[in-house]
């Protein structure tokens, strides 16, 4: 016998759509109804059961939301995805779901070739587990084909040329699931480095790159569609040069990254992007690291470079609606649909919708999370 449940009395953010005083209605694991009341227990006689079982939540003077997704994810909770243990990425993934991410690309850093395949390896694990946690929608893999010039907190020592042989390696270890590579796209052998990546359905992101806004555009013809944490770490816009941050914000196809902490941009500068840039292709990403979830500050090398954020997505979504004064119907796509659109998967993500996974996240009218369902399951 199938399993209801139906959140009633909410207003509901589909997201680019405003449902008041709507209802939703989760069977099993997916989403049977989102919009406007009918009437209750009329749901359920909606799907013709005779005497179905389930749970009435009422949310009054809540929102519905569609449970956030984060592409550029390393950690939190204390730990790391590059800590290569089932244990630490369980830490993180069960941090940000907490605070709304339902779903995630867990993201390797630049390494050895030794600790990049530990990594993998050990997101692998959690996803066969089983556990209630995020979906893992495959790998982000940062690096290491990169520019030292503008490494961040790369290591140093580990950022090294292309190799398809090792690419492969990465390839066959993953059992296919990378799903985004950043690269610099001045690097010699980019170009056949971006085919090869879009041959294989894998998304190049141009990023730690210190690309001329020739190369920058001459990658993007290549196959690059994605920019990974936009001015951070790459080339800005120069009168003479406009530089990668340049390109990107310059072609309507590419998507790309935004680290909404006020600290890695100033508030000005998603003002800016939102002005300029087709809002579908703005997504908001946290870059987290293990302080995420404890504390306020990111990490940063001993040099005092900026290693990842600290915060969550939902710190970034409230940061981008007070510095921009959009609407959630607005900003509320850069977390959930457009990250879902980018991967291919928005038929099943990314929106509250019939035949969606209930992935749902309820707000307070201050945007604070408040209970979150993972696959029709209340986590908290």
């Amino acid at each position: 016998m199938p399993e209801y449940k139906l959140i009633t009395n909410i207003d509901i953010y589909t997201p680019e759509k405003h449902i008041p005083n709507g209802a939703i209605l989760i069977k099993d694991d997916k989403i049977a109804y989102a919009g406007p009341i009918l009437g209750t227990p009329p749901f359920i006689r909606i799907l013709g059961d005779v005497s179905p079982t389930y749970m009435i939540c009422d949310f009054k003077n809540h929102l519905a939301v569609p449970g956030f997704m984060d592409i550029h994810l390393h950690g939190g909770g204390g730990a790391d995805f590059m800590d290569a243990s089932p244990e630490a990425g369980t830490t993180v993934l069960k941090t940000h779901l907490k605070k709304g991410t339902t779903s995630s690309l867990p993201t390797l850093m630049t390494a050895s070739d030794e600790e990049i395949l530990r990594g993998i390896e050990a997101v692998l694990e959690i996803k066969k587990s089983g556990k209630l946690i995020p979906d893992i929608l495959g790998l982000h893999l940062e690096g290491p084909y990169i520019t030292k010039e503008k490494r961040g907190a790369q290591p140093e020592k580990h950022v090294r040329p292309f190799s398809s042989k090792e690419l492969r390696r990465y390839l066959k270890a993953s059992g296919g699931s990378i799903r985004i590579m950043t690269l610099a796209p001045e690097i010699p052998g980019a170009g056949s480095l971006i085919r090869y990546l879009k041959a294989k359905k894998i998304i190049a992101a141009a990023g730690h790159s210190n690309a001329t806004f020739g190369q920058a555009v001459k990658g993007i013809r290549a196959g690059i569609s994605h920019g990974t944490h936009l001015f951070n770490a790459m080339s800005g816009i120069f009168h003479r040069d406009p530089g990668l941050a340049g390109a990107l914000l310059m072609d309507d196809s590419v998507t790309v990254e935004l680290i909404a902490d006020g600290i890695h941009l100033h508030p000005s500068i998603p003002v800016f992007v939102a002005k300029i840039k087709p809002l579908e292709k703005i997504i908001l990403v946290t870059d987290a690291t293990r302080h995420a979830g404890r504390k306020k500050s990111p990490l940063r090398t001993e040099d005092g470079r900026l290693s990842g954020s600290a915060i969550s997505l939902d710190i970034a979504l409230k940061n981008m609606i007070t510095w921009t004064g959009r609407p959630l119907t607005e900003i509320l796509p850069m977390l959930t649909l457009n990250p879902a659109r980018l991967l291919g998967i928005a038929d099943c993500k990314g929106r509250l919708a019939k035949g969606a996974d209930a992935d749902i996240v309820i707000l307070d009218k201050k945007f604070n999370v408040k209970h979150v369902f993972l696959r029709g399951e209340k986590t908290i």
